[in-house]
């Protein structure tokens, strides 16, 4: 995380308060992946998630790396009733742990998990889409392994529309960014060197949190 904890911590005390079942899933994830529980959204970035989809009135939403499920239900609980998430991921545990938590909330309606490779999970959706069987999503959120970012990021344009938005996380990776020394280091400071000069978006990048980027496309 890039933004101070104390800082971090007063936006969140100066916020609208996050639904409860927030707070109980932080509690299965630490239990779950003790060592890797930090790969959730925080509570300020999941209510960024939240007011952003509906802001924008976005209804169909592609999430790569679904995780225990935190920013699938933040993003469930801003979009209309005949909204959609379709979220990708291949740990069937991780995913377990999502399902239970979307039912509790009562958002199951709204999210469709597709377990499996990514990529090859998007490339089922993008012909679906080219032949009629899918609409084309408003959003896609980002936030799986590092090192794929760059394919993620091409099988989201070919499945969100025209003036639709990627939004991509932990752009800043603890501001190793500045200094790559590893693979993922390398990896996210490049995808984020070919988003500047990429024409086929207009991009910000924000340091919220461990750094989200926004995407418009042109």
């Amino acid at each position: 995380m890039i933004t101070p904890k104390e800082i971090e911590q007063y936006c969140e005390n100066h916020s609208t308060g996050q639904h409860e079942i927030f707070r109980e899933l932080e509690i299965a994830t630490a239990e779950f992946a003790p060592k890797v529980s930090h790969m959730q959204v925080g509570n300020l970035e999941g209510k960024f998630l939240s007011f952003f989809a509906a802001a924008s009135g976005v209804k169909r939403i592609l999430e790569f790396g679904t995780f225990t499920g935190c920013s699938s239900l933040h993003f469930a609980l801003a979009i209309p009733e005949d909204g959609i998430i379709t979220t990708l991921d291949r740990d069937p545990s991780a995913v377990g742990i999502a399902k239970t938590f979307w039912d509790k909330a009562g958002m199951t309606q709204k999210i469709e998990s597709l377990v499996g490779d990514a990529v090859g999970s998007s490339l089922k959706i993008e012909g679906e889409i080219r032949s009629g069987i899918r609409a084309p999503y408003d959003l896609a959120f980002i936030d799986a392994d590092k090192v794929g970012y760059p394919i993620y990021f091409e099988r989201a344009l070919s499945c969100v529309k025209k003036g639709g938005w990627i939004l991509v996380d932990n752009v800043l990776w603890s501001g190793r960014v500045l200094n790559p020394k590893e693979a993922n280091d390398h990896a996210i400071h490049q995808f984020n060197e070919s988003r500047k000069a990429d024409p086929r978006v207009e991009t910000l990048l924000l340091p919220l949190r461990d750094g989200l980027t926004l995407c418009r496309i042109r």
